[in-house]
């Protein structure tokens, strides 16, 4: 069974002279330290990547791009059926809906908060600068005086 080749000449050609001088290395390494772990991995990644260069595939980017491709076709399919429902006139949110959804957003970017929500989150940020205000006071009357 031949595997469908999914590598160009030049990267084949890169991989095999690198997993080459990868190999190398690893049995170097092996040969000065025989319980070397780095070195019997070095020449373990450096044989699959000699092999990946001899055959131009690439396992691993095999299965990156069928599954990136699968992503792809459900991402399309389904904003596909969110367009089409969009365009087919079945919107779920009525016009008042949406008004007020924007008035929403619009007074949040703007800081016009309304409700309890705003009072509180005011006075614990009056308290925070309050601390950090004698805090900071504290820290350049020390350092302007030094006894």
């Amino acid at each position: 069974m031949m595997q469908e080749t999914n590598l160009s000449e030049k990267n084949a050609f890169c991989r095999f002279a690198m997993g080459t001088s990868l190999t190398a290395f690893g049995i170097a390494k092996v040969s000065r330290n025989p319980n070397c772990t780095a070195g019997r991995l070095m020449i373990a990644f450096g044989a699959m990547k000699m092999a990946e260069g001899i055959f131009k595939y690439c396992p691993t980017k095999s299965l990156l791009s069928s599954s990136m491709e699968s992503a792809m076709n459900n991402s399309n399919n389904n904003s596909n059926s969110f367009m089409q429902s969009m365009l087919s006139g079945q919107n779920s949110m009525s016009s008042e809906q949406i008004e007020k959804l924007m008035k929403d957003f619009s007074s949040v970017i703007t800081g016009n908060m309304s409700g309890s929500t705003a009072t509180a989150s005011n006075q614990s940020d009056s308290s925070t600068s309050n601390q950090t205000s004698s805090e900071s006071k504290s820290s350049t009357n020390n350092a302007q005086n030094p006894s």
